[in-house]
């Protein structure tokens, strides 16, 4: 059982499988990549019993036949191979022989693969209840809102990206760590129809965005899984199991003070102002008033640092707001705007941070409580 392939094809579809797999696995077969061939195909499977990615490549073969192998010690073999056609040879006790068909290279290398008996049974995606998306626009969705999403698997509900279509052909995506909160609605297509809405896995969410370039792909929902498919993989996960909290409760209606400032201007105040933070915290000290915003951190083992910068704005008094400076920062980085519009009601109200030209797009981000003396 042989199959021929070009080496860099093949090392980036075992890449792709293989990158959700975990190199802690105590599960052998699952430290595995699938490989299926057939009809001159080849299917690459990994999965971790939560995701799933096939990829799928041309190959010349003799004959369809499974196995399994260690993706990374296969991935290492290629890497070192040159450019060019390689063979792949399975046995009937699955060592799998891998040799270089150039000339410039004697040398033939073997692994100890499986037979496929104990590797999961991975659905594919249907033509049902699919709908599809443009890449791009998806692709910056998840960027610009994945940040917000917690890695504390404490309360599992925020460990992903939280999908809702509240308006035909219109989906609106949310991330939260509960400290923070990031909301886009973007137009995607017309068949659109997650009114319960869904958490998709941040784990999920970062393989997509790795896939994600430009034309379209397809989404689809079955019970508590996802599918993609994006050009010739497809990823299948498992949905978090959780209520979302309601996000439009943190999300201020009306504002006080209203101001507006340059984003590349923000951007760099805040990286030299961070110098003199700490965390967690990382704590700086805004005021807004009379068209200036002034940012600045005083810590007693670092020192201080204030700055200015010109901002536009309706407040006829002074406003002083803790703020952690990372969050303000990871917000403002994902803002595709030449300006930022600030949202402020009170000292202790959450402030939201939103593009000037986007109105459907705000970061919202908790306060921190200030001394008195920060307040002069």
């Amino acid at each position: 059982m042989k199959f021929e392939a070009d080496k860099d094809i093949l090392l980036k579809s075992v890449l792709i499988a293989d990158s959700v797999i975990s190199p802690k696995n105590v599960n052998t077969i699952l430290g595995n990549c699938l490989f299926s061939i057939k009809d001159n195909s080849l299917v690459i499977t990994g999965t971790d019993n939560e995701i799933a990615i096939k990829h799928k490549i041309d190959v010349i073969s003799d004959s369809a036949f499974e196995f399994t192998i260690n993706g990374k010690k296969l991935t290492q073999i290629l890497k070192e191979l040159p450019k060019g056609e390689i063979i792949v040879d399975v046995d009937d006790l699955y060592s799998v022989s891998i040799k270089s068909k150039s000339k410039d290279l004697k040398g033939n290398y073997k692994l100890i693969g499986t037979g496929r008996l104990e590797f999961p049974d991975i659905p594919s995606i249907s033509g049902d209840n699919t709908i599809e998306f443009d890449q791009v626009v998806f692709k910056d969705m998840i960027r610009s809102e994945s940040y917000a999403a917690s890695t504390d698997t404490v309360k599992p509900a925020f460990n992903g990206l939280f999908f809702v279509s509240e308006k035909e052909g219109f989906i609106t995506a949310v991330a939260s760590d509960s400290r923070r909160l990031s909301m886009c609605v973007r137009q995607i297509n017309e068949g659109v129809n997650i009114k319960d809405g869904i958490i998709v896995p941040l784990k999920t969410i970062n393989e997509i965005q790795k896939l994600l370039s430009t034309g379209t792909s397809k989404f689809s929902i079955f019970g508590n899984q996802c599918f993609f498919k994006i050009g010739n993989t497809e990823i299948i996960s498992r949905l978090v199991d959780g209520q979302f909290p309601n996000f439009k409760q943190v999300i201020p209606k009306d504002y006080s003070i209203k101001a507006v400032t340059g984003t590349k201007k923000l951007i760099e105040s805040l990286r030299r102002i961070m110098v003199f933070t700490k965390e967690p915290s990382f704590k700086v000290v805004l005021t807004f008033a009379n068209n200036i915003l002034k940012i600045e951190s005083k810590t007693a083992e670092l020192g201080e640092a204030v700055e200015e910068i010109d901002i536009e704005s309706n407040n006829t008094e002074k406003m002083v707001i803790g703020i952690n400076s990372q969050y303000l920062l990871d917000a403002v980085k994902e803002i595709d705007s030449l300006s930022i519009v600030f949202g402020l009601t009170g000292q202790m109200s959450p402030v939201t941070v939103s593009p000037e030209d986007d109105d459907k797009a705000t970061a919202v981000i908790m306060p921190i409580q200030i001394k008195s003396s920060e307040n002069d």
